[in-house]
C-alpha cells in the first residue's frame, strides 16, 4: 500500500527527519530539486535543449524551483526563474538557495503584476512551465497577481510540470479551492497527499511522479498513517492457491437477496458477480414474478421465490423463508432493485438483525436503513455498506455536497462511528474500515458511471467473502478489480462512453488473470 498524506502529516514528517535525524532543511530542498529534475531528464531525453521557464513562490515551495533551475542550467538547458515576489522577502533554505541560483548564473525576474506582460515574449517562446508557487500550505483561494498567473500557465498551451502539488489546490481536502494550475506532470515530493489522489483535484495532476527527497523511513512511520492506496501487490497475496481436488462446496455459497418488478437485472448482474468473483455457488432470492423471469437467464445462479406485495416487490411474509436460505450460507448481499416499498423496508428492519454472517449491503437496502433510523436501530457485525454519494447522504444526514467536499473524511467517521465497513463509491472509491483507516482505489473511468455498475460490485464483493477472504480484504479487492475490469474494457475497446454493466462481468476474468499469482 502506498500511504498517503495530510499536509500536517508531511509537515511533521519533515521537521522529525530536520530536528530528530540531523538532516538539514537545505539538504531535503536539494534532494528534492535534483530528483525532480531527473525525473524530468527520464521523462525528456532532450531536456538539455528546451527553454524553460520556473514559476517561484517565495515559500519552500519555491526554493525546490531554485534548485531545479540550477540543475537545468548546469546540464544546459536555457532556463530562468520567475520569482512571484521579491528576493528580499525570502527566508531561510528558499533564500539560500535563491542566492546560490542566481550566483551560479541562473537567470531570475522579479515578477509583479506591473512587469508581468512584459515577459509574455519569453512565456510564449518557452517549451517547459515548471509551477513552483505554492505547496501544501496554502489554504484559502488564490487572488489578484496570483490567479493572473495561474491563468497565464493555463492558456500558454506548453507542458506544465508542478512541484508538489499544483498551485491552488487544497493538499488535504482534494478541492479546487480557487484559480489553480493545470498540470501535465506532478512532481510528489517525498510521498503522495490526499490530493493527489482524490477527486476533483486528482483531475488536474496529470501523471503523478513520487520524489525521494531523503525522508528516513522511522520518520514516517512515526505518524499515524490511517489513509492508503491499493497496489496490485496487495491484492495478489490475498488470493490463495486453489488444489487440484478441490470442489465447489470449498469456494463458498453466497445467498444475493435483490430485485423487483422492472429490476431483475439488477438481482442478475449482483448473482452473477459474485459468481464471476469465484464464489462456488449463488443463490439469488427474489419476488416470485422476477424469480419466472430470470429462471434461466443466468443459468448459473440457483433462485427462491418469496412473497411479494401487490407492487411486485419482497413482502414481510418472506421474512421467515430468508433466514431459513441464510442457514449455511457464506455471506449475504441484499439492495440491488429492492425498491423502498414500505412492506419492503418493514421486512429489511426485521431481516437484517439476524443476519449473522457477513452481510453486504447496497443501494436500496441502503435507502430502507435511511427510511426505518439507519444503523442505530440494527445490531448486526461485520457489514459492509456500499453506497454512492447521494445513498451515503440519505444514510448519514450529511448533505452531497458535504461528502463530496471531503469524501476521506466523511468515509472514515461514518465508518468508524457506526462499526461498519464503507465503500463510498464514485471517482477514487474509498473503502473505509471501523477502525477509521481508508483505503483509495486508483482503478476506474468515467464509463463505469452506468446502471449496474455498482450492483456487480456487491455481487464482486460478496463473492470474495464467500470465499474466504476476510472482510477488509475482500473490500479492497473487490472495488480493484471492479475498477480494473472498467480500465480493461476501455483499453480494448477504446471508448468508455459504450461501456455497460455486463462489459464489468466479461471483463473481470482478465481483471483477476493480471492479479491472480503465478
Amino acid at each position: 500500500m502506498k500511504k498517503i498524506l495530510t499536509a500536517a502529516q508531511m509537515q511533521a514528517i519533515d521537521r522529525c527527519a530536520i530536528e530528530e535525524y540531523g538532516i538539514p532543511g537545505a539538504l531535503l530542498m536539494e534532494n528534492a530539486g535534483r530528483q525532480s529534475v531527473e525525473t524530468l531528464k527520464r521523462k525528456f531525453p532532450d531536456l538539455a535543449t528546451q527553454k524553460i521557464v520556473v514559476f517561484a513562490g517565495k515559500g519552500n515551495n519555491g526554493g525546490d524551483g531554485f534548485v531545479m533551475a540550477r540543475h537545468l542550467l548546469n546540464m544546459g538547458a536555457d532556463v530562468c526563474v520567475f520569482l512571484l515576489g521579491k528576493i528580499a522577502d525570502l527566508k531561510a533554505d528558499a533564500k539560500l538557495n535563491a542566492g546560490i541560483a542566481q550566483k551560479t548564473g541562473v537567470e531570475t525576474h522579479e515578477i509583479d503584476a506591473a512587469n508581468f506582460k512584459s515577459f509574455d515574449h519569453r512565456l510564449r517562446h518557452s517549451d517547459l512551465v515548471i509551477d513552483a508557487v505554492f505547496g501544501t500550505g496554502l489554504s484559502k483561494p488564490a487572488t489578484g497577481f496570483y490567479a493572473e498567473v495561474f491563468e497565464k500557465i493555463n492558456h500558454l498551451q506548453k507542458f506544465v510540470v508542478s512541484v508538489d502539488i499544483p498551485s491552488g489546490v487544497d493538499s488535504d481536502s482534494g478541492n479546487l479551492i480557487g484559480p489553480h494550475v493545470r498540470a501535465d506532470l506532478t512532481l510528489a515530493l517525498a510521498m503522495l497527499k490526499r490530493c493527489h489522489a482524490t477527486y476533483p483535484s486528482a483531475g488536474v495532476m496529470g501523471d503523478i511522479a513520487v520524489i525521494d527527497i531523503g525522508i528516513p523511513p522511522k520518520a514516517v512511520a512515526a505518524q499515524s498513517i490511517s489513509v492508503e492506496m491499493v497496489e496490485p501487490a496487495d491484492i495478489t497475496a490475498w488470493f490463495p492457491e486453489r488444489t487440484s481436488h478441490s470442489h465447489k462446496g470449498d469456494y463458498g455459497h453466497v445467498l444475493v437477496i435483490a430485485g423487483s418488478t422492472g429490476k431483475g437485472g439488477a438481482a442478475g448482474l449482483t448473482a452473477l458477480g459474485a459468481l464471476r468473483a469465484g464464489c462456488g455457488l449463488v443463490t439469488l432470492a427474489l419476488p416470485e414474478s422476477c424469480q419466472k423471469a430470470v429462471e434461466f437467464n443466468p443459468l448459473e445462479v440457483m433462485t427462491i421465490a418469496l412473497p411479494e406485495t401487490k407492487n411486485g416487490t419482497l413482502s414481510i411474509r418472506a421474512k421467515d423463508l430468508l433466514i431459513e436460505q441464510m442457514q449455511g450460507k457464506s455471506a449475504v448481499a441484499v439492495g440491488p432493485g429492492l425498491s423502498t416499498d414500505p412492506e419492503t423496508v418493514q421486512l429489511l428492519q426485521e431481516f437484517l438483525p439476524t443476519v449473522n454472517i457477513p452481510l453486504v449491503i447496497d443501494a436500496d437496502a441502503v435507502n430502507c436503513l435511511a427510511q426505518c433510523g439507519g444503523l442505530k436501530t440494527l445490531n448486526f457485525s461485520d457489514a459492509i455498506l456500499t453506497p454512492h454519494p447521494k445513498e451515503m447522504s440519505r444514510i448519514s444526514g450529511l448533505s452531497t455536497e458535504e461528502i463530496q467536499a471531503n469524501r476521506i473524511e466523511s468515509a472514515s467517521r461514518f465508518a468508524h462511528e457506526n462499526g461498519v465497513t464503507l465503500v463510498l463509491k464514485g471517482a477514487r472509491s474509498l473503502s473505509a474500515f471501523p477502525d477509521g483507516s481508508v483505503c483509495v482505489n486508483p482503478t476506474g473511468n468515467p464509463g463505469m458511471a452506468t446502471a449496474g455498475s455498482g450492483d456487480v460490485l456487491t455481487g464482486i464483493i460478496a463473492g470474495l467473502i464467500g470465499q474466504g477472504f476476510k472482510t477488509r480484504s475482500a473490500v479492497i479487492a473487490g472495488v480493484y478489480l471492479h475498477g480494473l475490469a472498467g480500465d480493461i474494457y476501455v483499453e480494448e475497446k477504446g471508448a468508455e462512453i459504450s461501456l455497460i454493466a455486463g462489459d464489468l462481468l466479461d471483463n473481470l476474468p482478465e481483471s483477476l488473470k493480471r492479479v491472480l499469482p503465478g
